[in-house]
């Protein structure tokens, strides 16, 4: 017997009929049409930009706004004299470096703080900054003003006439010269005002003067009419509890205060001395 084998049979596919070559042709060139109109329009757009946005006068500085706050968060309008910005002035706004800008505002001028410098188009700049408050005067080589961060102010004013400026004496040699140690005798100093302002038991007092000269033996003098020859030895640290201990001899000393010569806070029980 002979097998038969059977065999699949399969329909004949029709053949993809190839496009027609115009049809091909016709899709070639509008791709070719499109991409160059898209290539035109963006390099006109780029020399538009240019005209408008660089080379046009319209967008060159021709001002210059600084707007200085003090610590009343007052506005005082002030004006750049000692500072080299001459080369700002009609230059193409977009092209200032605003950060290498306000470093050179922040070099020459040490006084400000929180300094922010902005474009306002077309053709102005804006300098906002908060001016630092003095907080203590220095007798080194010559009177310096200082902030409460140490900073060193440039200008020499009488501030006596509005508030009470603490003098800190026992600086050596010049401010702006000198090492960490000189550093960390301010930085005491400037935190015993700090904590002094601070308490306010001793609301009624102002530290008029301090010195510094042995950092391990700090003393300082209140502005106040009847304790202003009272010297306060308070050393060189735990300033927040020793105000603490002054405050309560203070008031338990009530009306003798100006029998008292000295009062010295370094020890655990702290020592009143007669005149």
């Amino acid at each position: 017997m002979v097998k038969i084998k059977k065999q699949k049979v399969h329909p004949h596919r029709k053949k993809r009929e190839s496009q027609p070559a115009k049809k091909r042709n016709f899709k070639g060139v509008v791709k070719f049409i499109f991409w160059t109109v898209l290539v035109a329009c963006v390099g006109t757009g780029i020399v538009m930009f240019q005209y408008m946005f660089v080379d046009s006068d319209l967008f060159n500085v021709k001002s210059l706004d600084v707007r200085c706050y003090d610590q009343n968060n007052a506005l005082r309008r002030v004006t750049f004299s000692d500072i080299e910005y001459k080369d700002v002035m009609g230059t193409n706004v977009f092209l200032v470096d605003l950060k290498s800008f306000k470093e050179r505002i922040a070099e020459a001028h040490p006084e400000l703080r929180d300094i922010v410098v902005r474009r306002v188009l077309p053709n102005r700049l804006i300098v906002k900054a908060k001016q630092r408050a003095p907080v203590a005067q220095i007798y080194g080589d010559r009177s310096y003003f200082i902030d409460k961060d140490g900073i060193v102010l440039p200008y020499a004013r009488d501030f006596a006439s509005e508030e009470v400026i603490p003098v800190i004496i026992g600086v050596r040699g010049s401010l702006s010269r000198e090492g960490f140690a000189q550093k960390e005798k301010i930085d005491k100093a400037l935190f015993l005002i700090e904590a002094a302002s601070a308490n306010q038991k001793l609301s009624g007092y102002k530290i008029k003067k301090i010195d510094i000269t042995d950092s391990r033996n700090i003393s300082f003098f209140f502005n106040a009419a009847d304790a202003e020859n009272l010297e306060i030895k308070i050393g060189e640290g735990e300033f927040t509890r020793r105000l603490e201990v002054l405050s309560t001899v203070l008031e338990q000393l009530g009306g003798d205060i100006q029998r008292v010569k000295y009062i010295d806070l370094r020890f655990e029980d702290p020592i009143v001395g007669p005149r």
